[in-house]
């Protein structure tokens, strides 16, 4: 029986020296670096346009994540139904859905590309895509971030070839070329500031 009583705390010595300490395993997973967290803040836009809005995301084990951006002053301006101008499909949208994916993670910072839809809210079926890089950098425990990328904005290839074909129907002697439509005239500077929960 004193046998028993002596390998009682032993066992329970040695069971707490090879399990890690449960608290120090929960500070690990904090934050950004949590399987699964949320993120909410504000954006501020420079470049092409000036915007300011809130972003809320998701966020899956600091390697992936999804955000949805709102910016609250609409500054694209809507084409005329008849207008059939390359510049009517570069803008940059007041709302969008976009995914990242980070490539590279430090401590402090981390590098990432993005990429997703536009949508103006101000118009029916005027949708854009948007694709660009950016760092990350954590403070307080990875529970606030400051992201700072550059985006540019292009429009979908539907979208081109139809207003092409409506050129072509109109009979215009001469159509705009690709590059007119694909380059990266239409950029952003966004800068992020978010509280991870």
């Amino acid at each position: 029986m004193n046998g028993f009583r002596t390998l009682i705390p032993l066992g329970t010595l040695i069971f707490l020296a090879l399990c890690p300490n449960p608290v120090q395993a929960q500070e690990e997973k904090m934050g950004i670096r949590s399987r699964f967290s949320f993120a909410f803040g504000g954006n501020l836009g420079f470049g092409d346009q000036a915007s300011a809005g809130i972003i809320g995301g998701v966020r899956f084990m600091g390697v992936a994540g999804a955000d949805i951006e709102y910016d609250f002053n609409r500054v694209a301006e809507t084409p005329l139904p008849t207008s059939r101008k390359v510049s009517d499909l570069h803008f940059v949208p007041n709302l969008r859905l976009g995914g990242t994916v980070y490539f590279y993670r430090k401590k402090r910072y981390a590098t990432f590309a993005t990429g997703g839809l536009g949508i103006d809210l101000g118009t029916s079926n005027r949708v854009n895509l948007f694709a660009g890089s950016g760092i990350e950098i954590t403070f307080v425990k990875d529970r606030i971030t400051l992201c700072i990328s550059l985006r540019f904005y292009f429009p979908r290839p539907v979208d081109v070839e139809k207003q092409r074909e409506q050129l072509l129907m109109e009979g215009k002697p001469s159509l705009p070329a690709y590059t007119d439509y694909y380059n990266f005239d239409t950029y952003q500077l966004n800068f992020a500031v978010k509280i991870v929960y």
